[in-house]
């Protein structure tokens, strides 16, 4: 897979990537893997909450 990020996010993330120092590849792994498990987790969560794979929305009024 590739990923085409805009020049500004991959400016930001070869900047923190050398402050860390760290393989600017390695750390978009790690956020992607980030993201990908915290949806899994919110998922099993609305599973176990009982919402199945919808979530109700209620709006407040203005």
């Amino acid at each position: 897979m590739r990923i085409d990020l805009d020049p500004d996010l991959a400016q930001r993330l070869y900047t923190a990537a050398r402050q860390l120092g760290r393989d600017p590849v390695e750390c978009a792994r790690s956020a992607i893997l980030a993201f990908v498990t915290d949806c899994e987790d919110a998922a099993r969560m609305r599973a176990q909450l009982g919402g199945g794979d919808w979530v109700r929305v209620e709006t407040l009024p203005d």
